[in-house]
């Protein structure tokens, strides 16, 4: 990857509320560019690391902070504030545009023709906003398999069958039973996170510690330490 570079800093109250939390500068970074409306990919070559590496410096930074998800983390006041400030001056330049783009009236009478124009366009951009962030809110979420779908027998004993269940759950579940979850990103038709199946299943001289973390629209999931008394490391495809 090559350098990263700067990521913008908030204002005084953000960047002393993740000062407070104690978060690293690549943890830090990551909390920026949520605020900034990037998503993982968007941001991973500004931060000069992979997409998978943003999502889990942004869990990290979620779980110091004592929030789990994007949206929690977007309502918090110091978050709102930078957040409401970023917009207005998106849609501050995008009116400048707009402006600088119309010529000039010739005579006052077109001068007030225009900003009725506009003020029609910013009334119809604001109804049009509100109707797809109503669909958005609206939308059947992904479901995803509650529990292991029974266990499948290898050389290392039974292993649950994680197949259907969202990425995080599902190594979780393998975790639980003492066994290393690595993942493998896959382009599916299936919800963004969801578990295609359960792949190879080796010995834990044979494990990628760079395989224990993976990262997909609206969740991620990491941490998982190579080290400890694990039984054999497992390989799920994960959709993408």
């Amino acid at each position: 990857m090559s350098d990263h570079h700067p990521i913008p800093h908030g204002p005084s109250s953000f960047e002393g509320m993740l000062q407070s939390a104690g978060l690293s500068e690549r943890e830090a970074d990551a909390a920026r560019t949520v605020v900034m409306g990037l998503t993982a990919a968007e941001a991973a070559p500004l931060m000069g690391v992979g997409a998978s590496t943003v999502g889990s410096y942004r869990q990290r930074a979620y779980q110091k902070l004592g929030v789990t998800t994007r949206a929690e983390f977007l309502r918090m006041p110091s978050c709102a504030l930078w957040h409401k400030a970023l917009a207005q001056e998106d849609a501050d330049d995008d009116e400048a545009a707009k402006m600088a783009s119309e010529p000039e009236a010739p005579a006052n009478a077109q001068t007030s023709h225009l900003r009725l124009f506009l003020k029609c366009l910013l009334a119809s951009v604001i109804i049009v906003s509100a109707f797809v962030l109503l669909s958005l809110a609206q939308r059947p979420q992904p479901s995803y398999v509650g529990s292991p779908n029974g266990f499948i027998s290898s050389d290392y004993g039974d292993i649950p069958d994680v197949t259907g269940m969202r990425a995080d759950a599902a190594a979780s579940a393998l975790a639980s039973a003492g066994y290393y979850p690595e993942f493998l990103p896959r382009a599916s038709s299936e919800p963004p996170g969801t578990t295609l199946r359960v792949g190879e299943i080796g010995g834990m001289r044979d494990a990628d510690e760079k395989r224990s973390a993976i990262a997909w629209e609206g969740g991620s999931a990491s941490g998982y330490n190579v080290s400890g008394d694990w039984k054999a490391y497992v390989l799920i495809d994960v959709a993408v």
